[in-house]
């Protein structure tokens, strides 16, 4: 392959600038004199990735992700080093010089990477070419697109085309200009009959290019002209080395710079639903291209926005069936609304009937929020069965469980508390269950060897820095802190305190107050023993209500370490009970000094010192990391903005801890 000039690179490496490189394929927010983004290299759900101007780098402290722009370009793209360097050339209008030309015999030893993406080059302008410059692509294709309204720019911008109804106009072009057969075989262009002649796949159909992120021809959708009930609508091109549909959204690359002014996402299904949008004005669209989205797809997406809107028509069965999809994006932390269309039109037949005002203008004024939505739609199929409505109840919960924050998850449960006319307590009790039961699932089960029980996690959503991944002994102040959270549960697990809710004070369990805080904060605790432990009450909660029979439970545990934990810290004495608490509030209620307000401060204080001490230990592996003789400028400089933020929540914490204790 022949060598980019080094005048060519020079001129790249002085035009490129890392925020505008990172921004292409990562929605970025302005920190300081920097940016932060989701990180696209692992399964970030917290802007974890912050790219610094001044040194031209990114670097992401979770998964340690770091370079410059060729480096993110080589490694989110999969693509090699002058793959980048053409890809920064485009994209900066500079005219790439090579050494020497390339010969035929260089591009013949090209990856098969490149030259999979060469054949998609080549087909997509062969495929523009005989829409636009041939009778028959006129005549049929250009006229189909007509009859779609579609305009001349669109059809321009979105690369569309035609392939010849001819049994191998295209394969014979292909192989005339050395394109290999394989490839055209890979690529699903070319197929092959049972005694060996090659025919055009595409055949008679007009050609929707597909496009990845970065704008590169990945596969291609055609659409048939004739009716014939035994062929397919649509065609799509097979799983290949470049072509994944669970990674795929058509009009993605196009849709980047809306989706980020706009910071939202309008989903749909299929590629004319996604051109009628654009030409009405609605260019921040993508579609999942018929397809159940995948977490791949919404990994995609949530680095474009946190804002995604769903477009559905009045098919119940279709929208049915594509409510888990929904979920997985609630999983992912995305904020999911919804627009159903009125009852026989779909995004691209209503597109074509309103003006750009009123289809915005419907769009706003019909969004609705996804659960409220998913609520309705359940309620109607269950009816008034009482068996399919607690199903419902629980496939709602489930849903509610993936929310992160905890603000609206409260106001989800009180929505339906008032759809399903349930009690907001016994709502909350089953959610609390759904989420103890994620926690195990993302932790692993009680089985985890020490090894993965104290693996480490973000302290705080705001703090996108693990702490050190060392084994707490007893010696140490997080063990004690953690100790101590273990014998508040064992103790008074069971018994109640009152937190603030919508300006009233709502009793709740202090097991569950605890599993909640936890959660929150993406707490897991770093001693092999006292998690292993504290998984063993959850399990036991779940299905224990009494103090007596959750401490007999774990001193049954198949875990001896366990057991012997429990039997070393079981109360010696039982608490007295006030009068009082049993009369008025008609449910036993302890604490260790007969005041229900005492037990609320040691509850606060025990969660606040397991936080403190988390936190200074973090503290405490920056500063090791920083007195690193090798550490780089860059390294240098986001540990103190790291540090700053540290020390500021310790201060916080500490004050909180002075009050609690007051």
């Amino acid at each position: 392959m022949a060598k980019i000039s080094q005048r060519t690179i020079d001129e790249i490496y002085a035009s490129m600038k890392i925020e505008e490189v990172v921004g292409d394929f990562v929605s970025l927010k302005r920190q300081g004199s920097g940016y932060v983004g989701i990180c696209p290299f692992h399964d970030d759900r917290n802007p974890s990735m912050h790219v610094t101007p001044r040194l031209g780098i990114y670097k992401c402290f979770v998964c340690d992700a770091k370079g410059n722009a060729i480096n993110f370009l080589m490694e989110h793209e999969k693509i090699t080093y002058p793959e980048a360097l053409e890809y920064l050339a485009k994209k900066y209008s500079i005219t790439i010089e090579y050494e020497r030309p390339e010969t035929d015999v260089e591009r013949e030893q090209r990856t098969e990477r490149e030259s999979l993406y060469l054949v998609n080059e080549f087909a997509e302008k062969f495929f523009i070419d005989q829409l636009h410059n041939t009778e028959e692509g006129q005549l049929m294709g250009m006229s189909y697109f007509k009859e779609r309204g579609f305009k001349d720019s669109t059809i321009e911008q979105f690369h569309l085309g035609y392939c010849p109804e001819a049994w191998d106009t295209f394969t014979k072009e292909a192989l005339r200009q050395g394109y290999q057969e394989d490839f055209l075989l890979k690529l699903g262009l070319t197929h092959k009959t049972a005694n060996g002649k090659l025919y055009d796949f595409y055949r008679g159909r007009v050609i929707f290019p597909i496009h990845n992120v970065s704008g590169k021809v990945i596969g291609f959708g055609g659409r048939v002209l004739k009716k014939d009930e035994k062929t397919a609508k649509y065609y799509n091109s097979p799983e290949n080395e470049i072509y994944h549909k669970r990674e795929t959204l058509y009009d993605i690359y196009l849709a980047k710079k809306a989706i980020r002014a706009a910071d939202n996402i309008y989903l749909v299904e299929g590629y004319t639903d996604v051109i009628s949008m654009f030409e009405s004005g609605i260019e921040n669209v993508v579609a999942s291209s018929g397809t159940s989205l995948t977490e791949e797809q919404i990994h995609i997406l949530s680095r474009q926005s946190k804002n995604i809107t769903v477009l559905y028509d009045g098919d119940r069965a279709g929208i049915k069936a594509s409510l888990r999809g929904i979920d997985l994006l609630l999983n992912k932390g995305m904020n999911v609304k919804v627009c159903l269309l009125p009852d026989g039109e779909d995004p691209d037949s209503f597109a074509k009937k309103h003006r750009d005002s009123e289809l915005k203008e419907y769009l706003e004024q019909n969004t609705t929020d996804f659960l409220l939505f998913k609520a309705q739609i359940l309620s109607e199929e269950a009816g008034h069965d009482p068996v399919k409505r607690a199903a419902m109840v629980s496939d709602m919960l489930k849903s509610i469980a993936g929310i992160q924050d905890n603000i609206v998850r409260a106001f989800y449960v009180k929505e339906c508390s008032r759809l399903f006319n349930l009690p907001e307590e016994t709502l909350n009790n089953e959610l609390r269950r759904v989420v103890w039961a994620n926690m195990r699932s993302a932790k692993g089960s009680s089985s985890s060897t020490p090894a993965e029980t104290s693996q480490a996690v973000d302290p705080f959503p705001h703090i996108t820095i693990t702490s050190p991944k060392q084994e707490t002994t007893h010696d140490n102040k997080l063990y004690e802190s953690e100790k101590n959270l273990l014998l508040l549960l064992l103790q008074h697990g069971c018994y109640e305190i009152y937190i603030e809710q919508d300006g009233e004070k709502q009793p709740v369990r202090i097991d569950q107050y605890i599993c909640d805080e936890l959660f929150n904060d993406q707490i897991t605790l770093k001693s092999p023993v006292l998690a292993r432990t504290f998984d063993s009450y959850v399990k036991s909660a779940e299905l224990l209500k009494d103090q007596n029979a959750i401490q007999r439970a774990l001193l049954m545990s198949e875990d001896e370490e366990v057991r012997n934990f429990v039997m070393e810290n079981l109360p010696t004495e039982i608490p007295k009970v006030s009068a009082n608490w049993k009369e008025r509030f008609e449910i036993l209620v302890s604490s260790t000094h007969d005041n229900v307000m005492l037990l609320q401060q040691e509850v606060q204080n025990v969660l606040l010192n397991l936080k403190l001490r988390i936190v200074e230990e973090t503290i405490s592996y920056i500063e090791s990391q920083l007195k690193q003789p090798d550490l780089e400028e860059a390294d240098t400089e986001l540990l103190l903005g790291y540090m700053c933020e540290l020390l500021q929540t310790r201060k916080t914490i500490s004050t909180l801890l002075n009050r609690t204790a007051s």
